[in-house]
């Protein structure tokens, strides 16, 4: 006869074992991902699956989203939506762009539930890479005597190009700052262009025309002399 920790420790189990049929009935039955199906970050992946033949089948149109999981059996963690309100009924796959994640391995899975929450199921462990394609040494083992596996736990991370993307701009925004402060601090002025202008209209007659008046020849030497400085300027301002 059962002793009364034994009895108490039974009944709980059965308690809690009665809660499940409403929320662990399958209805899908995930064909990829598998087991050793390698998701590289970035790439165009496919999700499929079929009708399980267990309530509720996809010919009652059941509508379910899809969740990209980690974590253990008993402690899951959703990531990422992959694809809501999805209609049982006339759709067998979906497409998706695999995120970056942290670290690498075989610690994540899928999850498809119906809206109402009555129907669940789950696609194994699969790995999903780094930027670089490295798969990790995450790998789901359930221990000796054990029935839960421990999984792994992982997280979205930003994309290596994204996060490098500010620097990029800064960097580019710098240089082009730089470059155009230092054309706008050495640029010819609006006069010292107008007076190269001026003098390199000089005539024959020994005068000057600048922004309609006139200028003496006697001033020409100068103004010869000035503006030999400012071309030997602009010139030095070129390199």
């Amino acid at each position: 006869m059962k002793s009364s920790t034994q009895l108490a420790v039974l009944l709980s189990a059965l308690a809690s074992f009665a809660t499940l049929p409403s929320i662990a009935r399958g209805f899908v039955y995930p064909e990829t991902p598998v087991g050793d199906t390698v998701w590289r970050p970035d790439s165009n992946v496919t999700i499929s699956w079929s009708d399980d033949k267990v309530a509720p089948s996809l010919s009652s149109k059941p509508v379910f989203d899809i969740f990209l999981m980690t974590g253990s059996d008993d402690n899951q963690t959703k990531l990422a939506t992959i694809a809501s309100n999805v209609k049982g009924g006339t759709t067998k796959s979906v497409n998706y762009m695999v995120p970056h994640v942290s670290p690498p391995g075989q610690i994540y899975f899928l999850m498809f539930e119906t809206k109402d929450g009555k129907g669940m199921a789950w696609a194994t462990r699969f790995t999903i890479t780094d930027a670089e394609g490295n798969p990790g040494t995450l790998k789901p083992r359930i221990p000796a005597g054990g029935k839960i596996n421990p999984g792994g736990v992982g997280a979205l991370v930003e994309s290596p190009k994204a996060a490098s993307a500010p620097i990029a701009a800064a960097s580019v925004g710098l240089d082009a700052g730089s470059s155009s402060g230092t054309s706008d601090a050495f640029a010819p002025s609006g006069d010292l262009a107008s007076i190269a202008v001026g003098v390199s209209s000089a005539k024959d007659d020994g005068k000057v025309v600048q922004n309609g008046g006139s200028i003496g020849s006697a001033s020409i030497p100068a103004m010869m002399a000035c503006t030999s400085a400012v071309m030997a300027l602009v010139a030095l301002m070129a390199f």
